[in-house]
């Protein structure tokens, strides 16, 4: 029972300074008010929902009907025997190669972030030496960002750190930050990278001078299947699953991800690791960069392939 209490001050006829007491039963009103705050919640969540498997159907359509018209093209350009298939073949098996990526991209996502919720996937740490891997990461991505005049800058106050992370988490993680700051970041726009730390925390920050992320929805950015444009007509596609698994895979590792953007001039990502480390665990730094990982993950930045 919820009980609400007033107190009035009263005076008898005889001068007397009284006290009086109501208590008035608002349990039901209470439980209106609550019930209507989680169907508000449970519609947000629906349209919310709604969006994500339109963004899916959306996101799945336009690869299928890429490889379906390439087909046909292909069974055209058989059936003509003047013509050299192989050539042919040639000039359109990159828009094959990279489709395929973007559909498995799609559901590799999909698959991992179920992982996630229901506790399969785990951080497997290893002491290693997070300044490095962060700039082989950030180097191994240039290529992309050049195609748009795009300026990605590594900067560190420290030379060497070894700590404890999963480092492949780590490095999707960035991957992907990566990635989103490239198609959100205009021609001859700059991407900034920076590490430092403090006695808690390792800080990885990204940084760049894009267009910005939406205040309105910002306190929502990393819960799932949310986009900053969400119309199908966008200009860059995604699931708005992405961001979403960069916070469980952060969270995996003990640590923690923030966002600061005023909306319009830019983003920036701050990743906290724990500054720890593995007792009796040597330190092995055999990180390598892994093309397959960078295509695939890059692999819906459509104007870097036109």
């Amino acid at each position: 029972m919820t009980l609400e209490c007033n107190i009035q001050n009263t005076y008898t006829k005889f001068g007397e300074n009284k006290y009086t007491l109501i208590f008035k039963d608002i349990s039901s009103k209470v439980r209106t008010e609550k019930y209507l705050i989680e169907y508000e919640k449970m519609k947000k969540h629906e349209e919310v929902k709604n969006e994500f498997f339109a963004n899916i159907s959306h996101e799945l359509r336009t690869p299928l009907n890429i490889f379906y018209s390439t087909l046909q093209l292909l069974d055209l350009k058989n059936n003509d025997m003047s013509i050299c298939f192989r050539e042919v073949y040639g000039n359109h098996k990159q828009c094959l190669e990279i489709n395929c990526k973007r559909m498995l991209r799609l559901i590799n996502n999909i698959v991992d972030i179920t992982k996630i919720d229901v506790g399969f996937t785990q951080a497997k740490f290893v002491n290693c030496d997070i300044v490095r891997a962060i700039e082989d990461i950030t180097l191994s991505v240039i290529n992309y960002a050049e195609n748009k005049n795009i300026n990605i800058v590594f900067d560190t106050e420290i030379e060497e750190h070894i700590i404890k992370c999963d480092l492949s988490m780590i490095e999707r993680a960035m991957l992907n930050l990566l990635s989103n700051a490239i198609k959100f970041t205009k021609e001859n726009g700059n991407i900034a990278v920076n590490l430092y730390k403090d006695e808690q925390w390792v800080h990885i920050l990204v940084k760049d001078d894009g267009i910005g992320i939406p205040i309105e929805i910002q306190d929502m950015i990393f819960e799932r299947f949310v986009q900053g444009d969400r119309s199908l007509t966008r200009l860059n596609e995604g699931s708005g699953i992405g961001l979403s698994i960069v916070k469980s895979i952060v969270e995996l590792n003990k640590g923690e991800i923030y966002l600061d953007s005023d909306g319009e001039n830019g983003t920036e990502f701050e990743i906290l690791l724990p500054n720890e480390k593995l007792e009796d665990y040597d330190y092995n730094y055999n990180y390598k960069v892994n093309i397959d990982k960078i295509e695939l993950e890059f692999s819906d930045i459509y104007e870097l392939y036109n």
